[in-house]
């Protein structure tokens, strides 16, 4: 039992820093895609390459399958991602998706700047534990999101 009355949290006061989180993010993508342009990718990819450091993951000698297993057993908390091969690289499903509620918070599509830079983070993670560089295309951004990530 929680013996401090000022860590107890309300609904409410999850709503409210949901909010918060959400303003916090919408401006941090937007701010970076104004000040990088065409660099965003490498903002989110680096972001992704510390982020994959420090997860509690080893992988020897990994597949692509293995990797974005592991990425997605990582995350599985704000984002259901399922995926299948293809030749290049991997097919991926998202259902359930934290980001998307975040852009539904904010009154965008799904698909917009912070969607594209938490792909751009998830490339960087697979980056780092795959060995290879990652690039992601959303392909269908809606209640179900498909995307391709290719990989070199």
């Amino acid at each position: 039992m929680n013996e401090r009355p000022e860590l107890t949290m309300t609904l409410d006061d999850h709503q409210a820093a949901f909010i918060e989180v959400s303003f916090l993010l919408d401006i941090f993508a937007r701010t970076v895609d104004q000040l990088m342009g065409g660099a965003t990718a490498s903002v989110g990819r680096i972001a992704g390459r510390h982020f994959a450091r420090k997860l509690p993951v080893r992988l020897v000698d990994p597949t692509l399958e293995d990797t974005v297993q592991a990425f997605a057993g990582q995350v599985r908390k704000g984002v259901d991602i399922s995926f299948t091969t293809n030749s290049t690289g991997v097919d991926l499903t998202i259902d359930r998706c934290a980001v998307r509620n975040v852009c539904r918070s904010r009154g965008q599509e799904p698909g917009g700047a912070v969607c594209q830079l938490y792909h751009m983070f998830m490339d960087g993670v697979v980056n780092e534990l795959y060995s290879r560089p990652a690039k992601s295309t959303i392909t269908c951004a809606g209640e179900t999101c498909q995307a391709r990530m290719e990989v070199r």
